[in-house]
């Protein structure tokens, strides 16, 4: 036994091997523009086989931790042989034989075909009639299969027994299995062995509607689950006869679910050299890695009913029978009963694993970096509601994003290269929650609201320990922070910043525009109303503390001029009766939705019409049920799931009959805007103000490495017409926005128009009849 100084020796020997490798996968790399390309395709790859590969639905199998580690090994692979033996060895983690990567290098020729080699034709004694594959040696020429199936095809009515023996060799080329199959389905041969119909075993596939969210709920509706593609039937030939039928099979057998459908017949024996899975039944959907290398990977599983086996349950031969004994083994068993399945298929009621947990390192190691593109490109490729909008190419931008990802040196940049990747998506819903991103922002601010006016960044409103501030005033445009040029500051924070469009990334950048570390000074630098220069320094307080005194007018009221003003960002549910009994006989109403509202929209829309099924919005979400992968003359193969959102129906409720005006800007988001939708279906109200946020479509969310979790629109929410929301916006009849002058006066310069508007009575058209006369003939 060696001694513990020995064992320690051992241990500091093994991790002084190790240590390197472990520093290399934690450390940043500058890859090569071919080494992202190959964890590029990787990731691809990564998403076709997570959302499609019928094992990922209900098995145990860790496909995000088997990823992390063999990226990293397909980045450094030198040939293609080793890239090919890093992705078997990710694939391996399936356990699927139909799922492997190979090198596309052309099949050697076979050699001359023989009677020791070729497929052949024969009686045996006792008029045993025998197709016999060998090792399917001209099987690749089509016609001449077809004439060899032919053959055996015309000599079954002198046949008593009947003998498919298809044992292979070794593995078949796909020329080989395509030449067999297309002769078994020219002649029609199975059609022939049989007076019963064939039918052929079920597939079971993976199904999506929408992405439901890794953590907590939305309101989407969304879900994964499995679909089943029922089998075909065969009628049989009218010179059709049960003559006893033996098949025998092995791994290197051409295997299809007819011949697997016919062993189910009683005067049928299909027997095994060997245990089989489904693999030779399903085809893999091929994915082109490169022009080198080709990964083929399951979409289906096989399901037998009543009327087929599986693979997994056929009788096998006796082990050690020889070649020359399998027959008459094999003939032996039509006089017996057939054996019972040796295992059984998988189940239908699986449930769906649990999710994986990363790692809590928020500085993930090289692997799950990667990871974290390969899972942003795949999650957004198939379900971001509106990723054809995306204004730069996704694909170019997973390169882009893992170069980046991977160069990360900290968990800051790590967080931010996630950031500018996700950007990419143009969707206000874009999301990130990541205390590196906080941190990077600053958790402290000043007690003032800015906003963008005439483009630039102006104090609209102080409050707090501010308001004691002698050089601070509402409406100072703000030029610098902290010495950094204010340009300078939005162009950092925009990079990082997620949106629709750009008025409302500049809404979004506001809020963190004077973001700083708890503690520190925040120097401002302002311009007031006479062009003058000066500076107000203050010390950032939690952002948390950071709250505007209330509004505490009230919630609705009514303006001069007889018309009705509701604040929506405070309006309750429970408020929309007693607002509309108040607004009773006024002449219009005001819905200030310059805000975000709680949930109302369902409870006015009511009182503004008395029709029924009335369509209130429109909304598509992508559905696959199959891989966006290039296979023959199919590409970017897709699926959605369309319904319309009818109004609530009114249930007696005295329908408003005055006019309605809905006040919008950029702060006008998601429900905000469908809250619009409604009104707008409802009666035709009227939008005032500025374009809004354009972003709407039940919210939904995954988590990536490093503790970071991102979120995007699952649906894609339009007008009743049919019209686009997203990006767009709503679009006001009657454009006008605040003006610094206006901000200065503390005028509502929107709200003053919307008055102006309802106050001015319609012109009247006046009409004239005009006689004509026709003249005399």
């Amino acid at each position: 036994m060696p001694s513990s100084s020995a064992i320690i020796k051992c241990l500091l020997t093994v991790w002084a091997l190790l240590a390197p490798v472990a520093v290399l996968h934690a450390q940043p790399q500058a890859y090569t523009p071919a080494q992202v390309e190959r964890v590029a395709k990787l990731s691809e790859l990564y998403g076709h086989i997570k959302f499609f590969h019928p094992y990922l639905g209900y098995q145990r199998i860790n496909w995000d931790s088997a990823f992390a580690q063999a990226a990293p090994r397909v980045a450094q692979a030198r040939t293609d042989a080793e890239t090919v033996a890093a992705l078997n060895q990710l694939l391996a983690v399936l356990r699927d034989g139909a799922t492997t990567a190979r090198l596309n290098a052309p099949p050697a020729k076979a050699a001359a075909g023989t009677s020791a080699d070729s497929v052949r034709v024969y009686f045996a004694p006792d008029s045993v009639l025998v197709l016999q594959t060998n090792n399917y040696a001209g099987a690749e020429d089509f016609e001449g299969m077809i004439g060899k199936v032919g053959k055996f095809a015309a000599q079954l009515p002198k046949a008593r027994t009947l003998l498919l023996d298809l044992r292979g060799g070794q593995p078949l080329t796909d020329n080989q299995i395509s030449g067999f199959n297309y002769g078994l389905s020219y002649v029609g041969l199975l059609r022939k062995l049989s007076t019963q119909p064939l039918v052929t075993a079920a597939t079971r596939l993976r199904q999506h509607s929408g992405f439901a969210p890794e953590d907590g709920s939305s309101s989407g509706g969304y879900w994964s689950g499995f679909y089943i593609r029922n089998g075909e039937t065969s009628q049989p030939r009218k010179d059709a006869r049960n003559r006893p039928l033996v098949i025998l099979v092995n791994k290197n057998a051409v295997l299809t679910p007819g011949l697997l459908a016919l062993a189910s017949h009683p005067h049928v024996r299909l027997l095994s050299a060997e245990p089989l899975t489904d693999t030779q039944l399903v085809q893999p959907m091929p994915f082109q890695f490169s022009s080198a290398i080709t990964v083929g990977f399951r979409t289906a599983e096989l399901l037998p009913g009543n009327s087929s086996l599986h693979p997994n349950s056929l009788p096998l031969l006796p082990a050690g029978t020889r070649a020359e004994a399998a027959v008459a083994y094999a003939l032996s068993q039509l006089r017996t009963a057939a054996p019972a399945a040796t295992s059984r298929p998988p189940v239908l009621d699986a449930a769906e694993p649990p999710l994986a947990a990363y790692p809590a390192a928020t500085y993930p190691a090289l692997g799950y970096r990667l990871l974290a593109g390969a899972k942003i490109w795949s999650v957004i490729h198939y379900f971001h509601a509106y990723k054809d909008l995306m204004p730069t190419s996704w694909d170019a931008a997973l390169r882009t994003g893992l170069g980046e990802l991977a160069a990360a040196p900290d968990s800051a940049q790590y967080a931010l290269a996630v950031a500018r990747f996700h950007r990419h998506i143009q969707d206000g819903h874009g999301f990130i929650s990541s205390p590196a991103i906080i941190r990077y922002v600053g958790q402290g601010s000043v007690p003032v609201e800015v906003r963008f006016i005439e483009g630039k960044p102006v104090i609209t409103r102080i409050f707090g320990a501010a308001s004691q501030a002698k050089d601070l005033r509402v409406g100072d445009v703000i030029t610098e922070i902290n010495g950094e040029k204010v340009e300078a500051r939005i162009a950092r924070l925009s990079a990082i910043q997620s949106a629709s469009n750009e008025w409302t990334r500049l809404s979004y950048v506001r809020g963190r525009l004077l973001r700083t570390p708890v503690g520190q000074p925040v120097r401002l630098t302002l311009r007031g109303a006479d062009n003058r220069t000066r500076t107000a320094t203050f010390t950032a307080q939690p952002v948390s503390q950071l709250t505007p005194p209330p509004d505490t007018s009230a919630v609705f009221r009514l303006l001069p001029g007889n018309i009705g003003y509701a604040d929506m960002g405070r309006l309750q549910t429970a408020d929309v009766p007693r607002m509309f009994t108040a607004f009773k006989g006024t002449k219009a109403v005001v819905l200030d939705m310059r805000n975000y509202p709680n949930g109302t929209a369902w409870a006015i829309a009511p009182y503004l019409t008395d029709r029924k099924n009335v369509v209130g919005a429109r909304f598509f979400r992508y559905a696959p049920n199959e891989p966006d992968v290039e296979n023959g003359d199919t590409y970017h193969a897709t699926q959605k799931y369309f319904f319309e959102q009818l109004l609530p129906p009114n249930t007696g409720q005295a329908v408003y009959r005055g006019k309605t005006v809905m006040l919008i800007d950029e702060r006008t988001q998601s429900q905000a805007e469908h809250s619009g939708l409604f009104f707008e279906a409802a009666n035709g109200t009227e939008f005032i103000g500025s374009p809004t946020a354009g972003a709407n479509g039940d919210v939904t969310n995954f988590a990536i490495p490093g503790g970071l979790r991102l979120s995007f629109s699952g649906h894609d929410v339009r007008h009743a017409d049919g019209r686009p929301l997203q990006q767009v916006g709503l679009q006001p009849k009657i454009l006008v926005r605040p003006t610094i002058q206006g901000i200065r006066r503390g005028q509502d310069e929107v709200l003053a128009r919307a008055l102006s508007y309802l106050a001015t009575p319609k012109p009247t058209v006046k009409t004239s009849k005009t006689v004509v006369k026709a003249k005399a003939r």
